[in-house]
């Protein structure tokens, strides 16, 4: 749920596997990094998932952080799509990056079979992508494989004390590691 909106998990895995069959479709494969650029919102999420499933690993880019940290970001991944809003075009500069506006581009996602898509990655490969905070001098990437997450989340669903219909509430940035933990411990539970 977010604000008046809200999708079922049915819905949010269909619109992730279109997402994914679009994203395949732009050379999206094992251990290809995906910047997501998308303000807080159920495409956000959207977006993560779709990633993922299309064998790729994402790349969570805040866009109230400054210019000059997301270009460095996406440099130094060396992104090879953004997935991103139409109205942070000007902010993400993405050299030789190609980018696809879930919004504007969605109609043509849409059209992408929600049919399943066999798996095409292994618990080695790449999940996603954080950065440190810099404090220390540059901001310094920080590969996560699939088989550090199945684990992450294994253990808090493991751990959890949620009663009969839980509620989470994901407050984490896409870009800040805590939100995987709320994001996929969440949809595992649910």
């Amino acid at each position: 749920v977010f604000h008046n909106e809200q999708l079922t998990y049915r819905e949010l895995d269909q619109r992730a596997t279109q997402l994914a069959r679009y994203l395949r479709k732009q050379g999206v494969g094992p251990d290809i990094v995906v910047g997501v650029c998308i303000e807080r919102s159920l495409e956000m999420t959207v977006g993560a998932l779709g990633v993922l499933k299309a064998g790729g690993a994402y790349l969570g880019l805040d866009p109230a952080y400054p210019q000059e940290r997301l270009q460095f970001m996406l440099e130094d991944a060396r992104v090879h799509v953004l997935l991103t809003q139409e109205r942070f075009s000007s902010l993400l500069e993405a050299i030789g990056t190609r980018q696809i506006y879930i919004d504007k581009d969605w109609p043509e996602i849409f059209a992408e079979r929600e049919a399943a898509l066999p798996a095409s990655m292994s618990s080695s490969q790449l999940a996603f992508v954080v950065y440190t905070s810099g404090s220390t001098g540059r901001p310094k990437g920080v590969g996560i494989t699939h088989l550090a997450l199945v684990n992450l989340v294994t253990w808090q669903v493991a751990r959890s004390t949620a009663t009969p219909q839980p509620r989470t509430l994901q407050f984490g940035s896409l870009s800040f590691d805590v939100s995987f933990q709320e994001i996929f411990s969440t949809w595992s539970a649910g």
